[in-house]
This record gives structure tokens, sequence and C-alpha cells, in this order.
């Protein structure tokens, strides 16, 4: 063969090998470009959703405070000993019906004059027939409320008076023997909740919150939309129905609508929360914007500095590794910008919750102590009233008749008896308070956060404070038992607030898996063999301490204990995880603390997390 055609061949060789290797490689970059951007874009849109269903969370929790409310000033107007004394006597006999109702029209006048939505209540007696009616009628057709037997409160409502939603709460009067001796109908005005309806903010532009109900069929909103219309499309309908009905909870898409839904506890109301999907999703669609951007240049760059690389000769294996290094090293340093910025995000969360608890910390802390340090002057006072009467019985034996009968009537010895139990409950009651709004405030440590000595063991019991709920005994629980065996540890030098949320993260898991673990056990099994959280923390040899977080669940399985520090790894559904706890907390420890977190598990053991730190730091700044 002439050289020439040699050449020419060898030519057309390596250009179609740089052509054919260019378009291969390009081709890879896009297919890997498209596999790493989808599963990102899905976990964002889950967040934003999940996100929709905390707002939701917390209107319930709202809506629920404010419904419990009218129910307690309800129950409070029916349980005063006044309206049961009177309404047992008349059923007795030994009042006449004119005396009740004068008796009983300045005592519901007085209670209406002391609730700011309570417009009107009716009395009943057990016959159900009407006696005395202060306010705002109730409207008729409320048999079933009255024919009741149960003995506890009923609300029901939205009903339409004078134009406007009432809500109806129906309680019952019992005597002290439990008996019941009628029925009050307190009517309420609903314009706190049609405040809480109307407050959109945190809603963004488009987001609003349905308060409905079932009635003769059809869905109704107990307020009108952002819109002030009152009609909902039939999509939405039928997820508002299959909330009632069903006792359904999800979150759904239509018409390009977001609406997270449920039924509100103990009632027969649907609650939900909507947005635009494009309001929603708005962020999501620009962060994939900027990656799918990212990654197509990172691609572009990467084919272009292959093409120059392999341009002198397709087979230099060492050019080809300088290639491969640039690449990696421009995808690890994308997957770090994009896992620090996810915890700066997170940061700022927790620093804004962390303002919050501290803010409503000191606005109870203020009234309480007022309230705990005046409960020693009222029981000195109402010790000295007791001692003071029982000086003038002494001195007086032979009182007049209608002072005895005076006395009888204000119940003198239940008084007696029952005085210094009240005072001493809402001693205990109060101490409780302080302690909680203490936890909260060692919580949060928003006055701690510099590096500074601080005691460890405080962060630990006030963590454990905050979650005493999923920790005390129940009904169908006997609880969870933590075994604290703390070491003689001196102060820690420390990021306070940073420790306490790598503590909250690591006990919400440990309790998380041991009600995972025990959900099919037995009251009596779990109380031979107790769910155990054991915290122990000592001092070594090298200046460090150390802290051990312990559960006798059922263990990691090896191939999940291998992702735990990974961002996004989680084990538990939507809605419950972000995947993110652990990767936080193993940065606050590695990189603001210079120390270590690891995990130690066993199969049908439990597991253990260790936080080593050195007990003084070197200069060092928050990542």
């Amino acid at each position: 063969m002439p050289r020439s055609t040699a050449l020419d061949a060898s030519n057309r060789l390596q250009r179609n090998l740089r052509r054919y290797s260019t378009a291969g490689v390009f081709c890879v970059s896009l297919v890997v470009a498209l596999v790493s951007v989808i599963p990102l874009y899905n976990k964002l849109k889950a967040s934003q959703e999940q996100d929709l269903q905390a707002k939701l969370s917390n209107r319930t929790l709202a809506t629920e405070q404010v419904l419990q409310g009218k129910i307690k000033v309800a129950e409070q107007v029916t349980s005063r000993t006044f309206a049961r004394r009177m309404l047992s006597d008349y059923v007795q006999g030994q009042a006449s019906l004119a005396e009740l109702r004068e008796l009983s029209l300045f005592d519901l006048e007085d209670a209406i004059n002391q609730s700011k939505s309570l417009v009107g209540v009716s009395r009943f007696d057990r016959n159900n027939q009407l006696l005395v009616r202060v306010g705002v009628a109730s409207p008729f057709g409320l048999s079933d409320i009255l024919k009741a037997d149960n003995n506890e409160s009923i609300t029901v409502g939205p009903i339409t008076i004078d134009n406007h939603p009432h809500l109806l709460v129906s309680s019952p009067i019992v005597s002290e023997q439990q008996g019941r001796l009628g029925r009050d109908i307190a009517v309420f005005r609903m314009l706190d909740m049609n405040k809480l309806v109307a407050d959109n903010s945190g809603l963004g532009e488009t987001g609003e919150m349905l308060l409905a109900q079932e009635y003769e069929g059809n869905v109704e909103l107990f307020f009108p939309l952002r819109n002030s219309s009152q009609v909902l499309p039939e999509q939405s309908i039928s997820f508002l129905r299959s909330a009632i009905a069903q006792d359904a909870v999800g979150i759904e898409h239509y018409n390009g609508q977001v609406i997270a839904f449920q039924r509100l506890p103990n009632t027969d109301w649907a609650i939900a929360v909507q947005m635009e999907q494009q309001e929603l999703y708005g962020a999501v669609n620009r962060d994939l914007i900027f990656v799918g951007l990212t990654v197509f240049g990172v691609s572009t760059i990467a084919t272009i500095s292959l093409v120059l690389v392999l341009s002198p000769l397709i087979g230099r294996v060492t050019d080809a590794d300088e290639l491969e290094k640039e690449v990696l090293a421009k995808t690890t340093a994308f997957e770090e910008l994009k896992q620090t910025q996810i915890q700066l995000v997170q940061a700022e969360k927790m620093s804004s919750l962390g303002q919050l608890v501290a803010g409503i910390a000191h606005e109870i802390n203020n009234p309480m102590n007022f309230i705990h340090g005046n409960l020693t002057h009222l029981e000195d006072a109402a010790q000295k009233l007791l001692e003071a009467t029982h000086f003038l019985l002494a001195k007086y034996p032979n009182l007049p008749a209608d002072v005895e009968e005076k006395l009888e009537d204000l119940e003198f010895e239940y008084i007696e008896e029952d005085l210094p139990k009240i005072i001493s409950s809402m001693q205990v009651g109060s101490k409780r308070i302080r302690e909680i709004v203490l936890s909260l405030r060692n919580f949060s440590r928003l006055d701690e956060s510099e590096l500074k000595p601080i005691n460890i063991h405080e962060g630990l019991d006030s963590t454990l404070l905050l979650l005493q709920n999923r920790v005390k005994p129940r009904p169908e629980n006997p609880g969870v038992k933590i075994i604290k065996a703390y070491g003689d540890i001196s102060q820690v030098e420390c990021y306070a607030s940073q420790l306490n949320q790598v503590f909250m993260n690591l006990l919400v898991n440990a309790l998380d898996a041991l009600d995972e673990h025990n959900a099919d056990c037995s009251f009596q099994d779990l109380e031979l063999n107790p769910a155990t959280i054991t915290i122990t923390t000592e001092v070594t040899q090298q200046n460090t301490i150390v802290i051990k977080i312990a559960d006798n669940g059922p263990g990691i399985p090896p191939d999940i204990h291998r992702k735990l520090f990974d961002p996004f790894f989680t084990t538990k559904p939507v809605g419950k995880g972000t995947g993110m706890g652990l990767s936080i907390s193993q940065q606050i420890v590695h990189e603001n603390h210079k120390g270590k977190l690891f995990c130690n598990t066993q199969l049908g053991i439990g597991t253990e997390f260790v936080i080593e730190l050195p007990l003084r730091q070197t200069s060092i700044g928050v990542g």
C-alpha cells in the first residue's frame, strides 16, 4: 500500500474516532444528566408537598384549639356548682320554675358577658323542656342533640343565624352522682375561626385554607374562598367528601391546583390547604433549570476537553485519566455545593425556630412568674380566713338559723376541704409550666449561639423534657424507660443550640424506631420488656467527652447502616422524614466541633449512636 494512502486511512480513522468518541461521550453525559436530575426533581417536589402538608397540620392544630376553646367555655357554664344545685332543686321540687328562671338568667348573662364569642345559651331540663334562654336563640330541629343520653359535649355547625355562621355546643348538666339534670345549648360566633381561615400568611399568592362539611349530600364551605366564591370545583369536593366519610388524608392534584386535605379530629368537618401548582413548584422548577444548565455545562466542558485531549492521539490513556479527574472534580464540587445549600436552608429554619421558641418562652414566663409568686400569698390568706372562721365558730357555737343556713348554702365544709387542694394543684401546675418554659429556653439557647462552655447534661435534659409527650405512659402503652448514666463532667466548650439539634435528631430517631418495633406488642408484653433509651456520658483520658444514646429496638440492617449519614436517605414514609437529620448532625459534630459521630448496631439487640467531642475547642468557625 502506498505511504500516502496509508496516511490518508490513518487520518480518516483518527477523525472518525474523534467524531464518534465525541458524540458518544456527549450522549452518555446527557443520559447521566437526565438520570441524575429526574430523581432530584422528584425529591424536591416531594419536599414542597411535605411543606404543604406541614402547613395543613399547623392550621388543623390551630382550628382544633379554637374549637376546643368554645367547648371548654360551654362546659364551664354547665359545670358551675350554682347551676347544678338550682337545677337539682327544681327537679326534686324544692324550687319553682320562676325561681329557677330568675336565678339562671343572672348566671347565664354573667357567662355571656365573660366570653367574647358566646352570644346565647338555652337551658333545657332532662325532659328536653326549655327552662330559660339568654341571648341568641338556638334554632329549632335539634331533637337529636337534646335526646343524647351521653354525658359528653356535642358540637353542631356551622348554622346560619342572622346571615352569619354560628357554632352550637350542647353540654350536659350532671349531678354529683353523674345523673343528667338537663342540657345547655350554647351559641358561639365563628369570627375567630373565620379570621383563621382568612389568614393566608405563609400560603403565598394563591394558597388558601378550606373548612367544609357535608350537609344533605352537598359539601359546603364554612367561609368564602380567597376569590370570595363559595363554589368548589367538583374534583376538590370529592377529596373533601372522602376526608369526611372515610377519614382520608392525602395530597392530590387537579386543574393546576395541589390540595392537601384531612378530616378535623373529633368532628365531621374536612380541612384542607390548596395552592396553585405553578407557585408551589415554582422554586423547584427554577432549581431544576439551574441544575440542568450546570450539568449540561459540565457535560459540554467535559466533551470539549476530551476532544482537545484526544486530538494528538486517541489512545493516550494519561490524557484520558486527566479528563476523568477533571470531570470527577467538577461533579464532586457540584454535589458539595448542593449539600451546602441544603444545610444553609436547614440552619436558617432552626434559627427561626429557636427565635420563635425563645419568644414564646419569654411571653409565658412573665405572667407565670406573677401567678406562681402570688400563689404563696393566696395560700397564706386562705389559711388565715379559715382560721378566723374556725375561731368565730368556736367562739359562738350557737349561731342563728339564717347564718347556719347560709353556711350550708355556701358549702363551707366542702370549701374548707377542697380549697387547700385547689391551691396545691395550682402550685404543682405552675411549677410544671415554669419547668417547661426553662426547658424551651435551654433548648433554643439563643443567648449561647457562640462558642462557650456549657453543661451538656442540661441540653440532654431539656431535649428529653420537650419529648416528654412521646416518653410518658399512655393507656395503650406503658411509655419509654429513660436511663441516665451521666458521668462527672465539667463544662464542655461547644455551640449549645447546634448540639441540642443533634440530641433532638438522635432521640427522635430512637423513639421512632421503638414505636415501629413495638407497634404490635401488647401492653403486658411492653411492661415485661419495656422500650428503653439509655443515655451515657463520660470523659476519656484523651480529654474528650463521649455521649452515647442507645435503644433496645430492632437494630439496623447492614445495607441501611452503610447509608445512614447520606443526604436525603430515609426509611420513613413520605411526610415523616427528609433524610437530612443524621447528615446535618454529622456535619455539626465533625466540621463545627471537630468531633466524631458514628453508629453501632446489632440486629435484635438495638442501636447506639456515639458522639465524641473535645472538651476544649480551638479557634473554629461554624460551617
